[in-house]
């Protein structure tokens, strides 16, 4: 969506602002529990069928964000003026009075459909503001959401009387602060906040010897707000908290509770979709794939096959068994299914009236990904160590260059989608062959000053080496003397006293006994040396 809303941009002014009002119907007709293909929402916006688009699917959850972010990005390159617009502009603040709700409330419907573009108001400001026929046709589709978070209804005196009892007994009794004052009265008689708080300072202007809020806590500070936070870090109990700071348990709780929401609602979770998200019993159908598909008692042969010339703390990785393809897609969509789930519920979540529930699954959720997603990283961990391998050069530490593979891993395992229908190894291992073609000539420009005759004078002392640098160090010769013809790498393996087994270095000889090994003579060992040394510099 960000490259079609990118594309947008270089298209004309007109059409563009046809675009603009396709793009507008579309999001007022989505249905967020269904999932739409990507060709088809580039041709409702500019009526074009794309040509090479995968079948990838949007969830109509999500769609409704990003298509509210293309809206609002592309109408700021219009330049529209509210002044000579035919049908009225509404500002975030009409809104709020409109329909009595906060500008929270604002926000949430924009997530859920309400297309907001940007304008050029008669301040010379440029704001975000509400088409008056955009408003009234959410309106109309989301009456009953609508209807639930403004409560349009006059309130009563039977109410009113109810509203002003609550407040005047959470301010004197339970020293409460006004934000929770409303927010708990706007919960029990599901009213909007804005319309509790406007009672009772309409009761207070015109009873000031009998006002309720001058008797009601200060607010909290963000100083004092992070002073909770760091006691609650360290106690358990609401309680102990409330007595340290001198405040309610109510108080206590709320500034906890934003605080988490906070945390939850700043994560930016993607996922591939699938159609079995939709499903009703969605939870128990990927319970059931991936308890079936478990792994099997016994791995094969082949994959506790470890290469010898790997340190202990390598050797670890290979004891991870393998996934077959049945258990990697079932993780996969365990993983996304998740990462479904949490992005669904940050959808819905309304932070004024959030219990600890509702943020404990959301929180479940996202451990859950996270825990399957270690999973499928431990399992092909061994991947990054066998294509790091091949990529060390001279002068390269192969701990920096697993440590770099592993990230690209992790990048890898977030953007794989099993409906491509090839192994995630294959995906993986390109990942890691293209980010490597990147970090590769980085890490050797760091290293040009370790030169290839300072590499073989330091390889015979393996008594200051660990078994994880001599594990790099005989990679390293592998990879020079690779280079070299045979008779050149007997020279040099023989005079070095150099070893590619994991016992150490042999002893090293002379020009005279290399000579006689091979039959050679002593002049002779020295020139094929020299020219071995002079190809092993031109590559450096």
């Amino acid at each position: 969506m960000e490259g079609l809303a990118r594309q947008m941009t270089f298209t004309p002014h007109d059409t563009r602002l046809q675009q603009l009002a396709s793009a507008e119907d579309l999001l007022h007709s989505l249905d967020p529990s269904k999932a739409y293909p990507l060709d088809f929402v580039i041709f409702r916006i500019t009526g074009y069928h794309p040509k090479n688009v995968g079948g990838d699917l949007l969830t109509g959850l999500a769609l409704q964000y990003d298509l509210g972010l293309l809206i609002e990005r592309l109408s700021d390159t219009l330049d529209l003026q509210t002044a000579t617009l035919a049908e009225p502009v509404l500002s975030i603040d009409d809104v709020t009075e409109k329909f009595n709700v906060t500008s929270k409330t604002i926000q949430r419907w924009r997530r859920r459909g309400l297309p907001a573009r940007r304008f050029l108001f008669p301040d010379g400001k440029r704001r975000v503001g509400f088409l008056l026929s955009s408003v009234d046709r959410f309106f109309a589709t989301q009456s009953q959401s609508v209807a639930e978070a403004t409560n349009l209804t006059q309130v009563s005196d039977e109410e009113r009387e109810i509203i002003l009892r609550h407040a005047r007994r959470l301010a004197e009794r339970c020293r409460c602060c006004i934000d929770e004052i409303t927010r708990r009265i706007a919960s029990r008689l599901n009213r909007s906040p804005l319309t509790i708080l406007h009672t009772v300072r309409k009761h207070d202007e015109e009873n000031p010897h009998q006002a309720i809020f001058p008797n009601a806590a200060e607010a909290i500070d963000d100083a004092e707000c992070s002073k909770i936070l760091r006691t609650a870090h360290h106690e358990k109990s609401i309680g102990t908290v409330a007595k340290k700071m001198h405040r309610n348990k109510q108080a206590i709780y709320r500034v906890v509770m934003n605080d988490r929401i906070a945390r939850l609602t700043a994560r930016k979770v993607k996922f591939i979709d699938d159609p079995l998200y939709h499903e009703p019993d969605a939870a128990s159908a990927i319970k059931s794939i991936v308890d079936a598909e478990q792994l099997p008692a016994s791995p094969r042969g082949e994959e506790l096959r470890i290469p010898r010339d790997l340190p202990p703390y390598l050797q670890d990785l290979y004891r991870t068994p393998l996934l077959t393809k049945q258990r990697e897609r079932a993780l996969f969509l365990k993983f996304n299914f998740h990462k479904f789930q949490f992005a669904r519920a940050s959808a819905q979540l309304e932070p004024q009236f959030a219990r600890a529930r509702e943020l404990s699954e959301m929180e479940g959720h996202l451990q859950r990904s996270v825990e399957t997603k270690n999973d499928l990283i431990r399992a092909n961990l061994r991947l990054v160590v066998s294509v790091a391998r091949k990529h060390l050069r001279p002068g390269m530490n192969l701990m920096e260059l697993i440590s770099d593979g592993n990230i690209t891993l992790m990048r890898a395992v977030e953007g794989f989608d099993i409906h491509k229908g090839y192994r995630f190894s294959t995906y993986a291992t390109l990942a890691l062959m293209k980010g490597f073609a990147r970090s590769v000539p980085l890490m050797r420009g760091k290293s040009k000053t370790i030169t290839q005759d300072e590499i073989l004078a330091e390889l015979p002392d393996i008594h200051s080496e660990s078994s994880g640098d001599g594990l790099i160090a005989r990679d390293q010769v592998r990879q020079l003397l690779s280079r070299l013809n045979d008779r050149e790498r007997s020279v040099i393996q023989a005079h070095y006293g150099l070893s590619l087994r994991s016992e150490g270095a042999s002893e090293p000889a002379t020009y005279e006994e290399v000579g006689r090994q091979l039959g050679l003579s002593k002049q002779r060992v020295r020139q094929i040396e020299q020219i071995a040394l002079s190809k092993l510099r031109a590559d450096q």
